[in-house]
């Protein structure tokens, strides 16, 4: 079992390997090698990792030596079940390269808006940027504990709902790899099957390149290792390689702007900026840590990502 204390003090000579100290003003926990060759994939358990999740949410592994082989492999031994996002290309059986443009990306929950959400996202560093292009963390649970009692309550009764069309060919990946089924026969029964099986989601075909998918749910989730409400969705973005989804109340009525305009606020206030180090791992709870990204001012950068659920969830 990896024990991870401050190197300020130690209980086991192990623990001298590594100091770990809360990120400040946000509880993100940063945990530096101390020794230079230390790889996670050799060090790291399943047990402490969750353990670590529930507590801070996210976690920032710095200065270990493990390359993108190694992290491919510590996301499958820690997880159940990898899954994709069907608009990327992969880079290894695990991982996929972080391609989305160069605008910003607003906060989000992974696959927020579909009807299969990942428990875990995660994150390796190849090449920082040279300047600017920080990946964004903002916890969930700080959000909802600072937000207004008005705008709570009207998140606690009202669900969301994200309505936007797909192409045929995104949507049958992302089904293939989420029902277990091979690409090539994925067809509108599997639709059906979603519909009847995942509430507050709804396919429908418009031809045969577009889906329309609508996808009611609420803003507010319950962590999956903590147990914590989180103010955890994907109302703030982000669309770069998808159709803009129309972001209502459940009954379609527009979301009011002082409510739009509290969220923004607040997250920009508590929102964490990893200025990323070569070999930086990160992993997230992603049913209570929304992430993001800054303006891309350098694209040489090279950030690759991987989603999973966690193991004893299926």
């Amino acid at each position: 079992m990896l024990d991870i204390v401050s190197d300020a003090a130690p209980t086991t000579s192990f623990a001298l390997s590594y100091s770990r100290l809360p990120v400040p003003n946000h509880g993100f926990d940063l945990i530096e090698a101390i020794e230079p060759d230390a790889k996670l994939i050799h060090l790291l358990d399943t047990h402490s990792l969750y353990d670590d999740l529930a507590h801070s949410g996210a976690l920032i592994f710095r200065g270990f030596a493990d390359t993108l082989e190694d992290f491919s492999e510590l996301v499958t031994r820690h997880s159940a079940r990898v899954t994709f996002d069907p608009a990327r290309k992969t880079a290894t059986r695990t991982t996929a390269e972080i391609n989305a443009g160069r605008y910003a990306m607003g906060l989000h929950r992974e696959n927020g808006n579909l009807p299969f959400n990942p428990d875990l996202q995660w994150f390796f560093c190849l090449k920082p940027a040279n300047s600017g292009s920080q990946t964004t963390m903002c916890d969930g649970s700080r959000i909802l504990f600072e937000m207004s009692s008005a705008t709570r309550r009207a998140f606690e009764s009202r669900n969301i709902r994200y309505a936007r069309r797909l192409p045929w060919t995104n949507v049958r990946r992302f089904l293939s790899v989420e029902l277990g089924v091979p690409e090539d026969v994925i067809d509108d029964s599997h639709l059906q099957h979603v519909n009847d099986h995942v509430e507050g989601q709804t396919y429908r075909r418009i031809d045969d390149h577009l889906i329309a998918s609508e996808f009611v749910t609420s803003a507010i989730t319950t962590s999956v290792f903590s147990g914590r409400k989180a103010f955890c969705n994907s109302l703030l973005g982000p669309s770069i390689n998808y159709e803009p989804p129309r972001i209502t109340w459940a009954d379609g009525e527009e979301i009011e702007f002082r409510i739009w305009d509290e969220v923004r606020d607040l997250t920009e206030r508590y929102t964490y900026d990893i200025d990323w180090q070569t070999g930086d791992v990160v992993i997230i709870d992603n049913s209570r840590v929304m992430h993001g990204r800054r303006h891309l001012d350098d694209p040489s950068r090279r950030i690759f990502g991987a989603q999973s659920y966690r193991k004893g969830a299926l």
